[in-house]
Formats: C-alpha cells, sequence, structure tokens
C-alpha cells in the first residue's frame, strides 16, 4: 500500500529505472502479469521482452486490447515463451488469434476483478500520468475502470509504472478510484508517448434501417448503453429531436462529447472511452456531465438493473429461432469478447423500464459470393453461445423486431422467422419444422413472409 511517511519525490528518484532494467529484474519463469488496456500497455517493455524472449518461458500477460502491433504478438516462436491473452479482440488481437498466438479469453467485463487473480496474477505493469503535487499517478482513460479491480488490489506485489506525460488525459474524480499512489510502484519508468486514437466508424446503410427499428422505443430520459461502431453512432445520431438524455454505458464513443455540448445528453457515465478521439478525452478531462468510473459500478449487473428506463443496444452475428445468440465468434471462430454486453443485457431485463435490444444483420456472403442467413433453425456444432435465450429481450435486424422475452419456444419460432431475411423464411420453417419445437400446423394465421415497418413515434 501506499507509503505516505516519506517523501514522494525521494520515492520517484530511488525507483527510477529503466525498461531494459524491468525485464531483467522484474521477470521470472512462471510470472503471471496485467499490463493494461489499450493505450495503457507498455509496448516498449513488450519490444524488449521480444527482443530477449530466449531468456523468458512460461511469462502469462493478460491485458484487454492493443491499439498498436507489437512483434510478440505475431511471431509464433514467441509463443514458446509467453502466453499473451486479450480480455477482448479487435482488429490486432484477431490477427494474432488466427496465427494461434494470442490466447482468447473466457471471461466478461463485469469479471475483470476476478479473470486476472484466476491466473494467479501478482504483476503490473501500465502507463500512467505522472504524479500530481500529492504523488497519485492517475491511470487516464483506459485504465480508470479498474484501478480498484486491478492496480489496486493487494494480490499485487510488484508494480511498475511507465509515466507517460504526453500519451495519457488525467480522469477527474477521487483519487482512490482513478489513480495509484507513486509509492505504490516498484519500478518507474519515464515514457511519454503520443496519444492514440481510435476513429469511430461511419454507419453503413445496414446500420441505418437496424436503428430505424430501435428508434420508436427509446424516449426522452431513458439512459442508453451503446456500444462502438456504425450502429450506436446511428443511434445516437438520431437523438436530437427526441428529448434530452443519460449515457450509462460501458464504453463512451465521440460524437457523445457533441450530444453533450448541445444539451440532447445531459451525463455521460462509462467505464472506458471506445472509438475516441484526442478531442473526447480532453471534453473528459473537463466537462463535469462526462464520469468515468470502474467495472465494479459500470459493469456490475446488480448496479446496471438499478438504472431506470434503461436502453441496452447490442450487437451479434447469429441466432437460432429459440434465440440463443452468438455475438463473440463466427462459429468457432473467435472475432471480439463478450465484453460489458452479458452485464447489461441480463441488466436491462431487471431495471424498471429496462428495454434491451440485440442486433444481427439478416445474412451474410461468404468468400465464394454465396449468401448465409445469420438467424439459423438451430446454432451449428461448436457455436459459442454468448447470450442464453431468456435473457433475451427485442431481436432486431434490417426487417424488424422481434419481441421474445418471456415467450415460448413456439412464439419465439414465430417471431424470429419474421425478422430474417424473407429468401430464407420459407427454409427456416421447412426446418424448424422437423424438430420436436414445432409443428406445421403451429403457423396456421401467421405470415412468415409478412414485411415489418418501422414503428411511429
Amino acid at each position: 500500500m501506499a507509503n505516505f511517511d516519506i517523501d514522494w519525490r525521494v520515492w520517484y528518484k530511488e525507483h527510477l529505472s529503466t525498461t531494459e532494467k524491468v525485464a531483467e529484474e522484474c521477470f521470472r519463469d512462471g510470472d503471471r502479469w496485467w499490463i493494461g488496456q489499450c493505450n495503457q500497455v507498455p509496448y516498449e517493455l513488450l519490444d524488449v521482452l521480444y527482443k530477449n524472449m530466449g531468456k523468458y518461458n512460461d511469462i502469462f500477460m493478460m491485458y484487454n486490447c492493443m491499439c498498436q502491433p507489437a512483434d510478440i504478438m505475431f511471431d509464433r516462436e514467441s509463443k514458446k515463451h509467453f502466453r499473451m491473452n486479450s480480455m477482448f479482440c479487435v482488429p490486432l488481437e484477431r490477427l494474432s488469434g488466427e496465427m494461434g498466438i494470442m490466447e482468447y479469453a473466457g471471461a466478461n467485463y463485469d469479471q475483470l476483478d476476478q479473470a486476472p487473480f484466476a491466473y494467479g496474477c501478482d504483476k503490473l505493469a501500465i502507463h500512467c500520468c505522472p504524479p500530481d503535487e500529492n504523488g497519485w499517478c492517475n491511470c487516464g482513460g483506459y485504465g480508470v475502470s479498474v484501478v480498484k479491480a486491478i492496480a489496486q488490489r493487494p494480490e499485487i506485489k510488484l508494480r511498475v509504472a511507465f509515466l507517460d506525460s504526453t500519451g495519457q488525459y488525467p480522469m477527474p474524480g477521487d483519487v482512490e478510484v482513478t489513480s495509484v499512489h507513486i509509492t505504490d510502484f516498484d519500478y518507474i519508468v519515464e515514457a511519454p508517448t503520443e496519444m492514440i486514437a481510435v476513429p469511430a466508424a461511419e454507419p453503413q446503410d445496414i446500420d441505418k434501417k437496424i436503428a430505424s427499428y430501435i428508434m420508436p422505443y427509446i424516449n426522452s430520459g431513458d439512459k442508453l448503453q451503446i456500444g462502438f461502431g456504425g450502429l450506436g453512432e446511428e443511434v445516437l445520431s438520431n437523438l436530437k429531436g427526441i428529448g434530452q438524455f443519460e449515457i450509462f454505458s460501458e464504453v463512451a464513443c465521440d460524437n457523445m462529447a457533441q450530444l453533450c455540448r448541445e444539451g440532447v445528453i445531459t451525463k455521460i457515465t462509462a467505464c472506458s472511452p471506445g472509438a475516441c478521439s484526442e478531442e473526447f478525452f480532453k471534453f473528459c478531462s473537463e466537462d463535469s456531465r462526462a464520469k468515468l468510473v470502474g467495472v465494479e459500478y459500470g459493469l456490475n449487473p446488480f448496479y446496471i438493473m438499478q438504472q431506470e428506463n434503461l436502453v441496452a443496444i447490442n450487437a451479434a452475428f447469429m441466432c437460432d429461432l429459440i434465440g440463443q445468440v452468438c455475438a463473440e465468434a463466427q462459429g468457432l471462430q473467435p472475432y471480439s469478447g463478450t465484453g460489458g454486453s452479458f452485464a447489461y443485457v441480463y441488466g436491462a431485463t431487471r431495471a424498471k423500464n429496462g428495454r434491451s435490444f440485440i442486433c444481427i444483420r439478416s445474412t451474410y456472403t461468404d468468400h465464394d459470393g454465396v449468401t448465409h442467413s445469420n438467424i439459423v433453425p438451430w446454432l451449428p456444432e461448436g457455436s459459442v453461445v454468448t447470450t442464453l435465450k431468456n435473457f433475451v429481450m427485442y431481436l432486431v435486424t434490417e426487417w424488424g423486431v422481434a419481441d421474445v422475452f418471456c415467450n415460448t419456444l413456439k412464439d419465439r419460432i414465430r417471431k424470429i422467422i419474421q425478422i430474417a431475411h424473407p429468401d430464407f423464411r420459407q427454409d427456416l420453417k421447412k426446418k424448424i419444422c422437423t424438430s420436436p419445437l414445432i409443428e406445421e400446423e403451429d403457423f396456421e394465421g401467421w405470415d412468415i413472409m409478412k414485411i415489418q415497418e418501422p414503428k411511429s413515434r
């Protein structure tokens, strides 16, 4: 724990080190490390470890999303010495995972206070801000979410600070939840970097169509959970003129700041930036309407379910006709991760006037140009199920909305077929009728070819 009995400036000077010295003195065979999130990850340390990988064996490093490449992730030789595990996959992790190097996580973001310690992590190396006048090092936009969950935990016996005066924005809030004291760090490396910005995706036509079905369900005064990506950007862009809203979400997105300035959004509470530029980090550090919080609050299902009028909007790849959802993998091929979706999907089912939307594109086209349905009669063997059917409220495609919450299996089947692509509906009906779940006569009075139009507000 922090040592307030000594001058922190003296501690700083006595523990100042180099990346090379950290790699040489702190890493031992069998070690278990947490190395941060996004621009918190000490990439310079990874480079030194990679160059000297022959010295190491069975070093396990857990982190959450890299936003710049590191050679250690793309050389299969490194796999003999290091185990790299990301809590979520973005493009770099997908490439590394497909090469058989990075290991995919098997935990949700609401389990970030458990996942590293399930592997015995007891060492930490992160980028953070230089100490303030009292010696507190703010963990920045990507780090504040796990200060209490990981960085300050007593299980961590050795801490390395890469002090970054140019690549980190300090986030406002009590130091107990945003910072680590300089005297808690055993090694200190001065390591200024450039701010890494992640551009937001532009909405595609299909995002706009899916959003058009969701918007009539969103009302002034709602609290919104929106993931980063084209669909989230489209939903946000359609809030003007409806009323005022709060954001209570796993991630914050760039254009939330502008909507806040315009008065459309009155408050932003999120665990982490999503697709955000330097401008958002600056806004978040200066505007009291924006607050980044720890996972123990912002990703705790029991806090989420206390948020009245919560609207959770999440994306997925595939679902079957009883509502089992695959959101993190395409069949057996991992793609992203569970992230924070479960906490909000479940929390919305328990929140007063909560609404949860899981959004799926009705089809995909394979490498040979053949179109397939993302709605299937039953999930293919080996599919990774992210969301169990009983937690699904609204399923949405570009063909409509299916409200299946607490529905019977027969009602689920009939409703979900009606939001599949019309070219596949008859075949879905034919196949599901070969199962013991439903019979042909159960479709009497149901027009499975009916085309839905978005509801009017």
